[in-house]
């Protein structure tokens, strides 16, 4: 599995004129220039920027290149012949004949062809064909994005761990599995083994639902019953103690983080290959429902910002879940969502629409704990319009993950230290991507605050490490770092 990190470029009027080619670059263009009697030159060059790409075909542009890399004049009549690579799909401009204006553009991954020649000079097609483009004539655009999510390691849409589509996923899976911090704090961990059979003859051991009230019985409200007490004196302790937790449990929180990824990809065939880094805002609040704090509505607002060689892309996304515990130890949550990314640099913009549902069921080991989740859902494109560009790429999957979960306390670096372990893997449906499962081995560690033996805020740093892979031997992996508050 390739792992080569890319040196990063420059862009703009530099990169423009540099007339270099780097391994990095998310667009390159490879252009025969030539007279019908005269010499022939070959240019080379990269950038980050959908737009520069094909306004290195201007006459002023292709001039200072063809004199930086072959000491040539460049006349602007001359016969081009170009072939582009647009993210990993490939394209090709001819200009075929001398003097002529009107350019011949293919696209053949998506069998289009077209010419054109309204305009009186080379220049002004150029901007038509831009401008075709961006606002998605005949559906091209849409199509180009539908094939980029199939081709393309860096494509801010589907395809890659940095894509919106499996941001979406991750975080509807997540939240109902890996955001506890601990299934089992405190279960059983301070009390003897006179204590636990105590507690488990009045029916609220650790074999029940301690885990799920994050609930420590006190040794001292124990030894007040008097030595050996009777189910009813427990029962009794255990209500008041229950009473006055829930009130501590039912009130409602604000999640803020922080979250960096660094994710590479490369195409099987020998195509392609990129690096993205993602820098993201976990923003949610959840709201506790008074009669029950084990169900609740946890409403988010995730911002992200991807750099791709250089190529800027924007994501905000909003979601609705709902968790309800269906049982002491299982849980149910549905989730809906809409997301939006926009890359004018990537030339990209799509929305994507969500509905999902996520079970946990937890497994009390001890002082531990194992929690099973699972989820389905599905993930959608819709239509959108951001600046200039508008598309939908029409691509729709559905998104299986199961994971497994170790978590419970540790006292080895400091006192109310919680560990979780976990392993995730996620399949996709449906329309064709570029990588179409996903496999995620990671570690939170979460420092609790308790009122009463309850959690009532805490902060979790994770680390993880992604590895996706796809047909044809494509391929993707991602480092991930977080940084969760929750008060």
């Amino acid at each position: 599995m390739m792992r080569r990190i890319h040196a990063t470029i420059a862009v703009g009027a530099v990169a423009l004129y540099a007339g270099v080619v780097q391994a990095a670059d998310v667009f390159t263009i490879d252009a025969a220039i030539s007279e019908q009697d005269g010499p022939g030159y070959n240019i080379l060059f990269g950038t980050s920027n959908a737009e520069e790409l094909f306004q290195t075909l201007e006459r002023d542009n292709l001039r200072r290149l063809v004199a930086q890399q072959s000491g040539g004049q460049f006349s602007g009549d001359e016969v081009i012949a170009a072939d582009l690579n647009f993210r990993g799909v490939d394209m090709t401009i001819n200009f075929t004949e001398v003097g002529t204006p009107a350019l011949l553009f293919s696209i053949p991954d998506i069998d289009f062809t077209r010419v054109f020649g309204d305009q009186d000079t080379r220049e002004g097609n150029i901007d038509d064909l831009i401008e075709f483009l961006k606002t998605n004539e005949d559906g091209v655009a849409s199509q180009l994005s539908a094939e980029l999510a199939r081709s393309s390691p860096s494509d801010p849409v589907a395809g890659n761990p940095a894509s919106m589509q499996s941001r979406m996923a991750d975080t509807d899976f997540k939240q109902a599995f890996t955001q506890k911090v601990s299934q089992v704090w405190g279960c059983g961990t301070s009390a003897s083994a006179e204590q636990k059979v105590m507690l488990a003859k009045a029916g609220f051991g650790c074999v029940t639902d301690v885990a799920d009230l994050n609930f420590r019985m006190p040794a001292v409200e124990l030894a007040q019953l008097g030595g050996p007490a009777s189910d009813a004196a427990a029962v009794g302790l255990y209500d008041d103690y229950f009473s006055r937790i829930n009130r501590v449990r039912g009130e409602n929180k604000l999640t803020l983080g922080l979250d960096y990824a660094q994710v590479s990809g490369s195409a099987g065939n020998g195509g392609v290959e990129h690096e993205s880094s993602v820098i993201s805002l976990p923003l949610s609040y959840t709201v506790v429902f008074d009669n029950d704090p084990r169900k609740r509505v946890i409403v988010r607002m995730p911002i992200s910002l991807i750099d791709t060689e250089g190529a800027s892309t924007y994501q905000v996304a909003l979601g609705l879940a709902y968790n309800h515990p269906v049982t002491k130890a299982w849980s149910l949550t549905p989730s809906v969502g809409y997301s939006a990314a926009g890359s004018e640099d990537l030339a990209s913009a799509s929305a994507l629409a969500s509905f999902s549902l996520a079970s946990s069921y937890t497994l009390n080991l001890g002082g531990w704990a194992l929690n099973i989740g699972n989820m389905i859902g599905n993930y959608s494109t819709q239509k959108i319009t951001l600046g200039d560009y508008e598309s939908d790429p029409g691509i729709s999957n559905t998104v299986i993950t199961n994971g497994i979960l170790f978590s419970g306390p540790s006292s080895l670096l400091a006192n109310d230290l919680v560990v979780e372990y976990y392993v995730n893997d996620t399949r996709y449906t449906g329309d064709d991507l570029f990588t179409d499962n996903a496999q995620e081995f990671g570690v939170n560690f979460g420092k609790l605050n308790t009122t009463g033996e309850v959690v009532t805020s805490f902060i979790k740093g994770s680390v993880s490490y992604t590895m996706a892979s796809g047909d044809n031997g494509n391929e993707a992996d991602m480092l991930r770092l977080s940084l969760i508050f929750k008060f």
